[in-house]
């Protein structure tokens, strides 16, 4: 319902009172979320002018003197959420709507938080890719000067800052060591060491512990440590970004009235820290090598990267007893662009996808994340074939110029039905062993990958799912592997397999029979492209 289709809890508030208006007229009602658990309820909205409540107030029951039969609790598997209090008991058949209307409310509150929390984590890893994407070259780079001057202008260009200034350490991992001014960006470096403490101490020294954070200026004239009589004037907002990573400290990087909206710059925090690690590691390195030691190298980011992204990969398979699964996923390199993912909607529908980002490393890992947010945004709320219109609007406008792209298929079974929708955008065919006649059906492209034009329809498949039947997903790193005489493994060798082991093999064995035939014929574990694949069986 159009419910689960709301994208923020305002919306779904929204939607739910010009619901409620049109079922009970003239009806007042108010609509309250649990606080806590001590009986206190925060009010979302109100409907009606003689309600004695304010929205966004925080409230008790007696707040409002209505009988019991006026207030509807609503829960999701058996936690309370909240309650809607009316000044009026509704008709039974209205009362019959709502307890259907409250149950849909909670329910969609629960997605709409994990989504959330879906999003953020997909949003600080998408940050540190963008990090490390910002700051390779800088790895590359021999000159600490030209290294140090690059880091604070890139920092200053995060939060578009009218100046700033870089501190490191003299000896980078000791904290006791003196801060020393390396960089300053549109304010003098004499005035810069005019700075102080209110108590006289070192400038900025105090930030070494701060977190990255935006401060702005105190009633009595003091700022991010800085004393009153030392701040200009014209200083009102310091951005504060600490140099650490790993329990490393390097310094501090102070950037000075950020000219963005406080939204705007608080969005950039968190990229703004994830720079900082970086940015920490690179100054890191210079030291060791100052000293003689060994250099600190990007590889070690990196494996912090790719840790991430395979914790993104799907840990368990979703909960069914009609349908076995098994999948694997990896990389060419420390982070790659392949994708394979599972949903499972409230209604029990199974949702996968299998997607292949062109090129593979930090660029196509930088995409697929923010793929992987969007997909899993609008998954159960689409048809597979509207998913992929939707997400290819979403990759042209992201990509631009770049060239890049995404091949994916997207598939939805509905296990009360044995329903099965595929649609499938410039991805290789999808593989559907019929164990009825024991052969492959293939399921072709059902339009350009994502990425390469905007508003393309895409058209899909339907069919039935029986008993036996084997569906294989894949990307093209496993195709178009090549053995030493740069033979390609291709598509008929991979059918032959699925048709050797669909009857008699479960989902897990015959990934592993793919996989082990695919070693065997390129000779190596490590391939030269990402390689997915996923294998859903029927039982």
């Amino acid at each position: 319902m159009a419910l689960h289709a709301c994208r923020s809890q305002e919306d779904l508030e929204r939607a739910f009172a010009a619901g409620l208006a049109n079922l009970l007229p003239g009806v007042d009602a108010a609509f309250c979320l649990n606080e806590d658990d001590a009986g206190e309820y925060s009010v979302r909205f109100v409907l009606g002018d003689d309600v004695p409540l304010t929205v966004h107030d925080t409230v008790t029951r007696d707040a409002w003197n209505v009988p019991d039969e006026q207030r509807l609790s609503f829960a999701f598997r058996g936690n309370t959420l909240g309650d809607l209090w009316l000044s009026a008991a509704p008709s039974d058949k209205a009362r019959e709507v709502l307890d259907e209307t409250l149950t849909h409310v909670a329910a969609a509150l629960v997605n709409l938080a994990l989504n959330c929390e879906a999003r953020d984590a997909s949003t600080e890893y998408c940050a540190t890719l963008q990090a490390l994407e910002e700051g390779i070259v800088l790895f590359q780079e021999l000159d600490p000067d030209a290294v140090t001057a690059r880091v604070l202008a890139l920092a200053s260009n995060m939060v578009d800052a009218a100046a700033g200034a870089l501190y490191v350490l003299e000896e980078v991992g000791n904290s006791k060591s003196e801060l020393v001014l390396q960089q300053a960006l549109g304010m003098p470096d004499q005035l810069l060491a005019s700075f102080q403490t209110a108590d006289g101490g070192k400038w900025p020294d105090c930030l070494m512990e701060s977190s990255a954070q935006i401060v702005t200026r105190e009633e009595d004239g003091t700022i991010a440590g800085l004393a009153a009589d030392c701040a200009p004037a014209v200083l009102q907002e310091v951005v504060i970004l600490p140099l650490r990573y790993h329990g490393v400290q390097a310094g501090v990087c102070v950037l000075f009235n950020p000219k963005g909206e406080n939204g705007h710059v608080s969005e950039s925090i968190s990229r703004l820290q994830s720079f900082g690690r970086l940015a920490a590691a690179l100054l890191h390195r210079l030291s060791l090598e100052k000293t003689k030691e060994n250099s600190v190298s990007i590889e070690r980011e990196l494996q912090i990267a790719e840790t991430i992204q395979k914790r993104l990969v799907p840990s368990e398979a979703p909960p069914s007893d009609a349908y076995e699964f098994a999948w694997h996923s990896i990389s060419a390199k420390s982070i790659g662009g392949d994708y394979v993912d599972f949903l499972t909607s409230d209604l029990g529908d199974i949702y996968a996808i299998v997607a292949d980002a062109s090129g593979h490393g930090i660029n196509s890992a930088l995409l697929m994340t923010s793929f992987r947010a969007n997909y899993r945004g609008n998954a159960a709320w689409l048809e597979p074939s509207e998913l992929a219109a939707s997400l290819n609007n979403e990759i042209v406008h992201e990509v631009g110029p770049t060239g890049m792209f995404i091949t994916a298929v997207l598939m939805r079974i509905e296990p009360d039905t044995n329903n099965l929708s595929v649609s499938s955008a410039g991805h290789n065919p999808t593989m559907v062993y019929r164990s009825a006649t024991g052969k492959i059906e293939q399921i072709e492209s059902h339009g350009p990958p994502l990425g390469f034009m905007g508003e393309i329809e895409y058209e899909g498949y339907d069919s039935d799912v029986r008993s036996g039947d084997v569906l294989l997903l894949y990307t093209d790193g496993i195709t178009e592997a090549t053995d030493q005489d740069l033979e390609m493994f291709g598509e008929e060798r991979l059918e032959a397999l699925l048709c050797k082991h669909a009857k008699d093999g479960t989902a897990q064995d015959i990934l592993d029979a793919t996989l082990k035939e695919l070693a065997d014929f390129t000779g190596c574990e490590q391939h030269e492209d990402d390689v997915s694949l996923m294998v859903v069986k029927a039982r």
